[in-house]
């Protein structure tokens, strides 16, 4: 009777493990990393003058750019190479710049968020609220790596 007893005590353990343990890998597997976040407070410049963080300030398109689309604006499927999203999260009352790789890629309103795609790799971040003095507050610049499919909060605080 014992051997009964702990043969099916075996049995029902081995099917319990059968049918819990793949379930669990599958959905741990399935999970998308979490993304990069980059949160900072304003800082004030030491120095008046150029910024030279800001390479081009221009708002005009330039006819020649490179940056393929990324996958959820229609563009290609990529391993590895693509285009990185960022995702920039204004929490200041403030009106504010944003600079991809020292580009100027647009201005966000107060408490407003914005999106910027760059290509994959090594990219340079970075955001000012400039003011009717002549003064301004900045975030950044950071520095991170992002690859197709990746997308990074770079979380502006006042």
């Amino acid at each position: 009777m014992k051997v009964k007893v702990t043969t099916s005590a075996v049995l029902l353990l081995f099917l319990v493990l059968a049918i819990v343990v793949p379930g669990s890998l599958s959905s741990a597997q399935g999970q998308k990393p979490k993304p990069k976040v980059i949160e900072l407070k304003a800082q004030k410049p030491t120095t008046r003058g150029d910024d030279s963080n800001v390479k081009d300030d221009k708002e005009t398109n330039d006819p020649n750019s490179q940056l393929a689309a990324p996958e959820q604006k229609g563009g290609a499927k990529t391993r590895g190479g693509g285009s990185c999203e960022v995702r920039f999260d204004n929490r200041t009352r403030w009106f504010v710049k944003l600079y991809v790789d020292g580009t100027y890629r647009g201005t966000i309103s107060p408490y407003g968020d914005g999106v910027a795609y760059t290509g994959a790799g090594s990219t340079r971040v970075y955001a000012r609220a400039q003011f009717d003095t002549g003064d301004y507050l900045y975030w950044g610049p950071s520095d991170y790596s992002c690859y197709s499919g990746e997308y990074i909060y770079f979380r502006m605080n006042p």
